[in-house]
């Protein structure tokens, strides 16, 4: 195990506890106390995982998130939030702003390296696959982690490019809420049915910006399917 991660924390007490804790479990950690230092690093090397606080000096963590999730060098690389803010808001606009995963502090280490191979594994799914996918008017090119409708790019977060993946291999069948919910939330993460359905309209609505067709149906009670018949 290899894989490096960096971070950006402020609080130093929590700075050292983070970077002892990842290098323990076999990562290379780099730590960062503002975003501006992060991104004079990822300019010279990518990391397999990036945690971020929210509360930051210079930059704040949605703001990083947002210039990550912007770049296409950078979208495909998985982001956990760690803040010590825990109202639903917050960690639903942390999901939707592009993170994988949401840890409130104070963590408990054991949870917390399970969500970080979890977001890795991730990562490492959607980088390793170089294939192409289509349906009626979506291409979706998973090594570059970009997605084209009807001749147009349409800039998606990694959770809705991993949404419209799945049901895009899954065309003409239904995909169950639980089932979304191991393939790209993951077995260690609990999200509310409803945290799906939030990406599901999201994802809608930047489809019917470039195509009049509905593709993504709702099957009552049960979950999603891509519909390509005219």
């Amino acid at each position: 195990m290899n894989e490096t991660i960096y971070f950006i924390e402020d609080d130093t007490s929590i700075h050292t506890l983070l970077k002892a804790t990842l290098e323990l479990h076999g990562y290379q950690a780099e730590g960062f106390l503002n975003g501006v230092d992060f991104f004079e690093a990822m300019a010279k090397r990518r990391p397999e995982l990036i945690i971020v606080d929210l509360m930051l000096p210079l930059l704040s963590g949605e703001q990083i998130i947002k210039r990550l999730k912007g770049d296409a060098n950078y979208a495909n690389i998985p982001i956990i939030i760690l803040s010590a803010l825990s109202d639903e808001m917050t960690v639903v606009n942390g999901i939707d702003a592009g993170a994988i995963d949401f840890v409130v502090k104070p963590f408990r280490v054991n949870e917390f390296i399970s969500r970080v191979k979890s977001a890795i594994r991730i990562g490492a799914g959607i980088r390793d696959d170089s294939a192409i996918l289509t349906a009626g008017e979506i291409q979706i090119d998973k090594s570059k982690v970009s997605c084209v409708v009807n001749g147009e790019h349409i800039p998606l977060t990694l959770k809705e490019f991993k949404l419209l993946t799945v049901l895009v291999q899954n065309k003409g069948k239904v995909v169950s809420r639980a089932d979304l919910l191991k393939l790209i939330w993951g077995f260690q993460i609990e999200v509310e049915t409803r945290t799906i359905d939030m990406h599901i309209k999201s994802l809608r609505e930047k489809l019917a910006k470039v195509t009049d067709k509905q593709y993504v149906v709702t099957v009552r009670s049960v979950g999603y399917m891509l519909n390509c018949e005219d």
